[in-house]
């Protein structure tokens, strides 16, 4: 049956017009770029060759455009030239690629994929070209994400672009171009890692990134020279073979293995000088890597052919890798004997190395003098772009000697029309990298400082561009390298808010942070953590871990806190860290992070907030527990008396209602102020200090309701700890008004101790919820009075709070220890023996402390 839809006129028609379309492009293209003589090194996939033979032949422009990005860009060592094949297919992908039309190269990719059957090597040849036209793709991805997720998506985007070459090595394990096919995958890894490096050097320095970096750059350059080993193994193959076997069309010619070899060993040296700028420029770390660099490319150079073109290369790669290293004479050396050698090496690159040489000389004048002549002698902009190469070693020098920030934004403006946003994004990190080396205070005098205005110019064009991600990294740098104050937060305020636009919350909040720490002396820089703090306080885009941004949150609150204790940011911050920490159930915290506060602040109006957060923790503990915190406060408020009179009334009022008799100095003289609360506050004291001897009433009238609570727990907790006071301290508190039904029954036990008061209280301590509590507040009450009934009444209690327990639990034996030692109060040492031994002999303890409290009771 015919394919109706393949044939229809509509069909046929729009197939004319692609046609149409792709001859006037590939007739550009010939006449922008005439046929030149093939070069010596081939990259992966080449053309027809000689009798239609098909082989491998470097497609040097798309070479060209990889090798250039991936090798940092700041001295890409390349091969002159620009149309290279007599593919017009082939050079419409670079030209499309070239002008950021990728969508098109692929489709132009694909479609001539569908042309050449699998087994083919021109199937294996567009494979490989759709796989540097998807690693284009994705390594323009690379900058889209969170920089704490770059190392994760870096295996991904190579996958991806590699994903065709994958399919046809899976599919053809033994293809003739699977060591070239192999060698395209290397190609992309190291384009992506190359991109990556790019993205990484707009934050600020991460070992652990760096370290992951390192780790694949270091599997890349050993699978470069496992490669390189295998290829010359091929390369001797074919050396030996016969001239028939030679003439088979699926045999891959000796020569292409030989100048892939070439490939290879320039590949190993541009990757060992990329992995320098994974470091800051000039620490040991970036002189030590480059160093290493320069050692394979020497390597590189003995083993190439004298007179070669990757010789050439190989010698400028070893040049720019000693000027990095700082060692500028050995570099001298080579730059000079090539200007010298041959007119081939006064190109771009070893211009672009002579204007580097000069600047580590310190010879601005120089390096200007060289920049000057080449771009007189080049003509307009749009010259070949091997210029890239001397616009960044111009970038150099004006960051070394411009007089104005401005200059230097529209040279990078110019690396961009050149080099696209790749190039740009790579100039930007150059700057940045200058802008870090300068920000510190103690730099020379006579250095030029780089503004941070003109990275923050640079970050908001990127706004402009719509492209958050990239912008709030420029503008953090600015906002950490800036040194006035003002600007600096709005730096900072522009970032987080690209920050927040890209989903990465987490870098908003530490720009917002650590700009704030740098300026902390500025009064408005409390302003920016507490605005982080609000970005914590709301779910992260994304993956959000509620527990980790809790726990920052509480971080930035108590920064606020501590940094700025007396600004009000700080008493908002302690405010909300409490609420949290209160609702957590974390109230000793909440207690101490409030003192501390008010410690530090020494502001009179967070004394009471700070109060109520003790009252709350105390009336939570044990009365042991209580005693000791009691002390520490104690300690801490007479502390802030002595060194600020203005909290002498404030502690003296505390100390009146919180603290225990010994930890008092009685002086009912000082309190000021004649109002209800304040006479109550008087009485109060006075009572206190005779340990209830002074007879007679508290009045309660118009006292505050907090005051009363709390003055309440105060004389219990007194009756608690002195049995002596308690029939004063329940005479007092049964005439005062909203007792709970436990209260009341407490204050009429302390007072008259017959037998109706203390049947209430255990009949209260049987029915409280939960009740483990309620039986150990009745136990508590009882066995503190000097009554026999009661203590009698407080080990019937005890047994029954044992019975709610497991037996050999811990609490279990707590339980039973507290009856028999109130047996042995009262005076019936043989029940506390019986009861002992029993316990020794059926359930005895596995810990000695609780083992030996049992043995004192058994023993005669």
């Amino acid at each position: 049956m015919p394919d109706v839809a393949n044939n229809s006129p509509k069909r046929l028609d729009a197939s004319k017009k692609v046609k149409k379309y792709f001859d006037a492009i590939f007739n550009l293209i010939k006449m922008l770029a005439p046929m030149r003589p093939r070069p010596p090194h081939p990259n992966v996939i080449a053309a027809l060759r000689r009798s239609g033979r098909l082989v491998f032949n470097a497609s040097r422009g798309w070479r060209w455009a990889v090798f250039t990005i991936v090798f940092g860009i700041t001295s890409p060592f390349c091969l002159a030239g620009v149309r290279t094949t007599d593919d017009t297919a082939n050079d419409l992908v670079q030209a499309l690629t070239a002008s950021g039309r990728l969508d098109d190269a692929e489709w132009v990719c694909r479609n001539q994929l569908g042309r050449h059957p699998d087994g083919l090597l021109l199937h294996a040849k567009w494979s490989a070209r759709l796989a540097h036209v998807l690693a284009e793709r994705n390594a323009a991805s690379i900058f889209d994400g969170k920089i704490a997720d770059l190392s994760q998506r870096i295996d991904p985007a190579i996958d991806a672009a590699c994903q065709p070459i994958a399919v046809l090595l899976s599919s053809y394990p033994e293809s003739p171009s699977a060591v070239f096919l192999h060698a395209t995958q290397l190609a992309i890894r190291q384009r992506i890692l190359g991109a990556a490096i790019v993205a990484a050097s707009v934050s600020p320095p991460d070992p652990t990134l760096t370290n992951e970096l390192l780790s694949k750059f270091s599997r890349l350059q050993y699978d470069v020279n496992e490669l390189q080993e295998t290829a010359r193994q091929e390369w001797s193959k074919r050396t030996a073979e016969s001239p028939r076997e030679t003439q088979s069309p699926v045999r891959i010619a000796a020569d292409q293995y030989q100048r892939l070899l070439q490939e290879l060993s320039l590949q190993r040296v541009s990757i060992a000088l990329l992995q320098s700028e994974l470091f800051p420029k000039d620490s040991d770390d970036y002189r030590t890597a480059a160093a290493d660099a320069a050692v394979v490319a020497e390597d590189a150079m003995l083993a190439l052919p004298d007179g070669s073109q990757a010789k050439r290369v190989a010698r400028a790669l070893r040049a720019e890798s000693l000027l990095r290293s700082g060692d500028v004479a050995t570099a001298g050396e080579i730059i000079t004997a090539a200007g010298a050698a041959s007119p081939a090496d006064g190109s771009a690159r070893w211009i672009a190395l002579r204007v580097r040489l000069e600047l580590a000389r310190g010879d601005t004048s120089s390096a200007r003098a060289i920049c000057d002549a080449y771009y007189q002698s080049s003509g307009s902009e749009d010259a070949e772009p091997e210029s890239l190469e001397v616009d960044f070693a111009k970038l150099d020098l004006l960051l070394a000697d411009a007089k104005d920030d401005g200059q230097v934004a529209r040279w990078i403006d110019r690396i961009e029309r050149r080099g696209g946003a790749f190039a740009r994004r790579r100039a930007e990190s150059i700057a940045i990298a200058m802008l870090r080396s300068t920000a510190s205070p103690t730099e020379m005098a006579d250095r030029r400082r780089l503004s941070p205005a003109l990275i923050a110019a640079q970050g908001e064009d990127w706004l402009r561009r719509n492209d958050p991600q990239q912008a709030a990294g420029l503008l953090r740098e600015a906002a950490l390298a800036e040194r006035a104050p003002e600007a600096a937060f709005q730096y900072a305020a522009k970032s987080a808010a690209a920050a927040v636009a890209a989903n990465d919350s987490q870098q908003a909040i530490e720009v917002l942070r650590q700009t704030a720490r740098k300026h902390a002396v500025h009064e408005q820089a409390n302003q920016l953590t507490m605005q982080a703090a609000l970005l914590a306080s709301k779910p992260f885009a994304g993956a959000d871990d509620p527990k980790r941004r809790l726990t920052l949150l509480e971080d930035l609150l108590k920064e606020v806190s501590q940094t700025w204790p007396s600004s009000e940011a700080a008493i908002k911050a302690n405010e909300w860290l409490c609420r949290i920490l209160v609702q957590s159930g974390r109230q000793e915290q909440a207690a101490r992070d409030a003192l501390e506060l008010l410690t530090l602040g020494q502001r009179v109006d967070h004394f009471e907030p700070t109060l109520a957060l003790w009252f709350d923790y105390l009336t939570e503990l044990e009365p042991d527990q209580a005693t000791n915190e009691l002390n520490s406060l104690a300690a801490t408020l007479g502390e802030l008396a002595a060194e600020n009179d203005a909290f002498a009334d404030p502690v003296h009022r505390a100390a009146i209602l919180f603290f225990d008799r010994s930890q008092m100095a009685f002086d009912t003289t000082t309190l000021t102020g004649a109002d209800p609360s304040t006479e109550f506050l008087r009485r109060l004291e006075r009572f206190r200090a005779s340990g209830g001897g002074s007879r007679g009433t508290i009045a309660t009238d118009g006292v505050h309701e907090t005051i009363l609570l709390r003055a309440r727990w105060r004389l219990q907790r007194d009756a608690m700890l002195d049995a002596a006071t308690q029939h004063a301290i329940g005479s007092v508190l049964l005439g005062w008004p909203d007792s709970s039904e436990w209260q009341t029954a407490t204050a009429r036990f302390w007072n008259t101790r017959d037998e109706s008061s203390i049947t209430a209280i255990v009949r209260l301590a049987l029915s409280g919820d939960p009740k483990p509590q309620s039986l150990r507040r009745g136990m508590r009450l009882l066995a503190g009075s000097d009554s026999q009934a009661a203590k009698h009444a407080a080990i019937e209690l005890a047994d029954r709070l044992a019975a709610t327990m497991k037996i050999g639990d811990d609490d279990w034996y707590e339980a039973k220890l507290q009856a028999i030692e109130w047996l042995d109060q009262v005076g019936d040492q043989q029940q506390a023996r019986k009861r002992a031994q029993y316990v020794l002999l059926l359930h005895r303890p596995d810990e000695e402390a609780t083992r030996k409290r049992f043995e004192a009771f058994a023993t005669d």
